[in-house]
């Protein structure tokens, strides 16, 4: 019977260097491999509404003294009855009782709880362009009816009442020159935990609905006076 021939001390080298390299690559890989998943199950990175704000340039409107002690943030949508009624009555007040005194700082992001609104705040923020945002949205949220008020007449008779440029503003319209932004900032605000409007933020802290103005002065008072 034939003898098997014996392997070399080169060939017996060359075997084990080959697992070698095997065993690496196969490490190499589960490594990569729960990297991936590591990356791919982690908590998306959370941020507040405000520190979204603060970055995202242009896309949140802001009224009154930027060193202000209390920063009142405004999430609504211009075919929310509620919100129609908080810019109707308790807006004004803390307007003039806050904002005016250099108190609050009002940060407006243009949103939308639907596709059917979207073109609302799209307009809001034409009218920004002009730098009009405030007296745009007070003139939508004071027309009536509401449906005239998410139309494209409504922008328009809008426009025209706060003295827009309307050939720029038509255009806006149109174009649809702001719909990303208005999709950016309603993804940042169902992040921040807005699910319905209006919703507010004071210093971080949520109100949700048209709560009474006394539950905003509360706010308020007990910051600005700490």
């Amino acid at each position: 019977m034939a003898k098997k021939p014996r392997r070399t001390k080169k060939e017996q080298g060359s075997r084990e260097t080959n697992w070698l390299v095997v065993g690496g690559v196969v490490i190499l890989g589960a490594i990569a491999l729960f990297a991936l998943l590591y990356f791919a199950l982690r908590e998306p990175e959370t941020q507040t509404l405000a520190e979204y704000c603060q970055k995202a340039d242009g896309k949140c409107i802001v009224e009154g003294d930027d060193n202000a002690p209390v920063t009142l943030i405004e999430v609504s949508d211009f075919g929310c009855v509620h919100c129609r009624a908080f810019h109707q009555t308790t807006a004004e007040i803390i307007q003039e009782q806050y904002v005016d005194q250099g108190l609050v700082k009002w940060v407006s992001v243009p949103y939308a709880l639907s596709a059917t609104t979207a073109p609302s705040a799209n307009a809001a923020f034409c009218a920004n362009d002009q730098g009009k945002y405030f007296k745009f949205r007070q003139a939508l949220f004071n027309m009536e009816p509401v449906e005239v008020a998410i139309t494209r007449d409504g922008f328009l008779a809008a426009g025209e009442e706060v003295g827009l440029d309307m050939d720029t503003f038509t255009q806006c319209l149109a174009d649809g020159t702001h719909n990303n932004d208005v999709s950016t900032n309603q993804a940042a605000a169902s992040q921040a935990g807005v699910n319905s409007t209006p919703t507010f933020f004071i210093n971080d802290q949520i109100i949700r609905g048209n709560v009474p103005l006394e539950q905003f002065q509360s706010r308020f008072d007990e910051i600005i006076n700490s």
